[in-house]
């Protein structure tokens, strides 16, 4: 039987230096153990006085002190030196118990040899085992010694007994080695408890350490209470969320609630509102979550019950998901350039102020808001100017219609101000007149002072409209409606505008069939020198005669075109059809054919004339192209590089429609204009009005002086024809001389041109 083990595992060391502990542990018995078997000499030597006693008294005194000094000793090293020598402080508890146990032993086998037949024979036999029997309890941790320990003390008297004394006192050697097995067993079963013990508080201190160190090694917080709320378990990362004291368990849920309300800077309400919401939370039967503004940070409470009403927290830090959300959201209802509602924000606010309206009786407002000349800042400032205007026209709505009323953007340079119904709130008109005002006043702009305008749309809610899309609507209608009339102006909607957008948009469609189908076609009017009486040019106008509605004037269908972009597809087909019929006509008549602002924003637009040209054959000469002064405003950027192109293809250019819009004299001195032709306002006005009898006479000189050739338009009596004659001006456009007629009765026009007006005759 091996005495020491000589390799162990780290757990089964951990266990043995238990085990070892345990031998160092019963000082008392260990001390009385001693102390009894150094009687059983001094008990000889009192009663017979023989020194021999007293020498054995000596050497038990002695071995009893060794182990004195090695329990004295073990106790004085540190603990964790004592463990890691744990083999070492073994080994000297067993030199010294087993040699006090045979030198014990030898004692009492000695006095009952010599005095088996005296009392002080029975007082060593006695006090041996008393001994021998406590060392079960004492050294049960190794079981090797009490075992070597039991040899050493009944093995000496046993032997005896069987060499020395009759058969009689065999039994007491049967006794004695019976006694030792017995002992000896009795220690392996204690020690297997023992060890068992310690095994499984070694196993249940390795769960804790490891549920210790996943407790505070997780990303949430923890802590877990029973059904009164009392907190036995919390994790270090409620703590380090929170920056608070780490608190001592078992807690109060309120006092940790308090605890962190303090640290996260809330005052005494507050923190007592959060500590309820977490204990209300926390009693629930089911999970849920709560979340929390603590500190700046949000947290997720995700509360659940357990076992016998006992809760479970844990706390998430969802500051960046959260403060993502709230980005989504504010993205979702704010316009991120101006920081105003955007559309579904206003949507939400209209269905909710609806409802209480109509439960009410009250009225609400809603203006759609456009701005007028935003394109042409955009377009010659830079986006980075426009979007800076955008932003102060917000700034300025929202000072206009300040809260309970909500102003939003829509997109681009679309506002609404949603008037909301309460007793104090100004009427739609004194909002409306106050944002045309603000949008008046100019703008200052990284040094640029610009000057817009707005035109308004208003309904009325709820007799407009009971949803949020219907009273949109009827505000777009009602805005498309004001910017017709005239910019800078509000229109307040009305049914019957509604029947004309309805009506629009199926002349749009309409019309797009028409495009589609090859529907539309061209009629002429000529441009006649009355001096002689001769075609001169015929400009080429666009007519629709649908198969439902009969003509269709182009006042109507040609706005339409140019809103919808159908103006460009429409334009070209105009282009080239024209070119292919001048080709039928005498030399030296021309083809005037009108080009819209939006054909003029067409990056190709020099490349496609020369394309067409080359194509239909027409001479550049005989082309004249006719261009609105709103062309030259709204796209001045590229405008001159453009009208240069066309001019050294040969083209002709003539400013249409003159004295009317923005007239600017520039145009005539920027750009290669080769004609100039009045608007038919002026010559319908020329016998009747002085004023305008002045401003024909200055433009006629003004193109006198420039070189021009200069056309008076509407021309339909003989009267007018006389005065523009009076002006100089020559070439006749009107009535007078024909109406625009279609391509089949032009023919004979030109071949049989006939009793023309002259200014003889006039």
């Amino acid at each position: 039987m091996k005495l020491f083990k000589t390799s162990q595992t780290a757990p089964d060391a951990e266990i043995h230096a238990d085990l070892v502990e345990t031998l160092f542990d019963t000082t008392h018995t260990l001390v009385t153990g001693i102390l009894s078997g150094v009687m059983v000499p001094v008990i000889a030597w009192l009663s017979t006085n023989n020194p021999n006693y007293f020498l054995l008294v000596a050497i038990l005194v002695a071995a009893g002190a060794y182990r004195l000094r090695v329990l004295w000793t073990h106790d004085a090293a540190p603990i964790r030196r004592r463990r890691q020598e744990a083999d070492r402080w073994e080994r000297r508890y067993a030199i010294g118990a087993i040699s006090f146990m045979t030198l014990l032993g030898v004692s009492v086998a000695i006095l009952f040899n010599y005095h088996h037949g005296e009392m002080i024979s029975y007082y060593g036999v006695i006090i041996l085992t008393g001994v021998v029997g406590n060392l079960a309890s004492r050294n049960a941790a190794r079981p090797n010694i009490v075992f070597w320990q039991v040899m050493g003390a009944c093995m000496p008297l046993a032997a005896l007994l069987i060499v020395n004394f009759p058969p009689w006192y065999w039994g007491v050697s049967a006794f004695l080695f019976f006694g030792a097995i017995s002992v000896f067993r009795t220690t392996k079963i204690l020690h297997g408890h023992l060890e068992s013990a310690l095994r499984n508080g070694a196993d249940a201190m390795r769960q804790r350490q490891k549920f210790s160190i996943a407790l505070n090694s997780m990303t949430h917080g923890l802590c877990m209470g029973d059904s009164t709320l009392i907190i036995s378990v919390m994790n270090r990362r409620i703590v380090e969320f929170f920056g608070i004291v780490a608190a001592a368990t078992p807690i109060r849920l309120e006092a940790l609630a308090h605890a962190i309300g303090r640290s996260g800077g809330m005052d005494e309400a507050a923190a007592a509102s959060f500590a309820a919401q977490w204990k209300e939370h926390a009693a629930m039967p089911r999970a849920n979550v709560f979340t929390y503004e603590i500190g700046r940070r949000f947290f997720d409470f995700h509360c659940e019950r357990g076992v016998n009403g006992a809760f479970i927290t844990v706390v998430e830090d969802v500051t960046e998901k959260e403060t993502a959300r709230r980005e989504i959201e504010r993205i979702a209802h704010f316009d991120d350039l101006t920081g105003l509602p955007n559309r579904y924000q206003l949507q939400q606010a209209l269905a909710q102020d609806l409802e209480r309206l109509t439960a009410q009786g009250l009225q609400a407002a809603l203006l759609a808001i456009d701005l007028d000349r935003f394109k042409e800042v955009n377009d010659t400032l830079g986006h980075v100017i426009g979007d800076a205007l955008l932003a102060q026209v917000g700034e300025r709505l929202a000072r206009c219609a300040p809260a309970p009323n909500l102003v939003a953007r829509l997109g681009g340079d679309e506002y609404c101000v949603l008037i909301r119904a309460s007793e104090n709130a100004p009427n739609a008109a004194e909002v409306a007149n106050g944002v045309l005002a603000e949008m008046r006043r100019p703008f200052l702009l990284d040094g640029h002072r610009v000057t817009i305008g707005a035109s308004i749309g208003v309904a009325i809610a709820p007799a407009d409209g009971d949803t949020p899309s219907a009273l949109l609507k009827c505000s777009d209608v009602a805005l498309y409606q004001a910017k017709a009339r005239a910019r800078g102006s509000v229109a307040y909607f009305a049914p019957a505008m509604q029947e004309a957008m309805e009506r629009r948009r199926e002349i749009e469609e309409d019309l797009r069939q028409a495009v589609a189908k090859d529907e539309l076609a061209i009629h002429y009017q000529p441009i006649v020198d009355s001096r002689r009486g001769v075609i001169i040019a015929l400009e080429a106008l666009l007519r629709w005669r649908h198969p439902r509605r009969g003509l269709v004037s182009p006042g109507v269908f040609v706005p339409i075109a140019e809103d919808t972009g159908l103006i460009v597809e429409i334009g070209a087909w105009v282009l080239r059809r024209a070119c292919i019929d001048a080709m039928a006509w005498p030399a030296h008549v021309r083809v005037a054919v009108n080009l819209a602002p939006l054909q003029f924003q067409q990056p190709d637009l020099v490349a496609h004339l020369a394309a067409v040209l080359r194509e239909t054959g027409l001479p550049p000469t005989r082309l004249e192209l006719e261009i609105t002064e709103s062309a030259f405003i709204s796209h001045s950027a590229d405008i001159e590089a453009k009208l240069t192109g066309l001019a050294a293809l040969g083209i002709r250019l003539a400013l249409d429609d003159f004295g009317t819009g923005y007239s600017s004299l520039s145009y005539l001195n920027r750009f290669p204009v080769n004609k100039v032709k009045i608007d038919q306002a002026f010559s319908r006005q020329a016998n009747e009005s002085p004023k305008t009898q002045a401003i024909i006479g200055a433009i006629s000189t003004l193109a006198g002086d420039l070189g021009l050739d200069l056309v008076a338009e509407g021309v339909e009596t003989h009267d007018q024809l006389a005065f523009m004659a009076s002006k100089n001006i020559f070439l006749i456009q009107g009535y007078l001389y024909s109406k625009p007629k279609p391509i089949e009765e032009l023919a004979p026009l030109l071949e049989n041109w006939r009793d023309a007006p002259r200014l003889s005759a006039a």
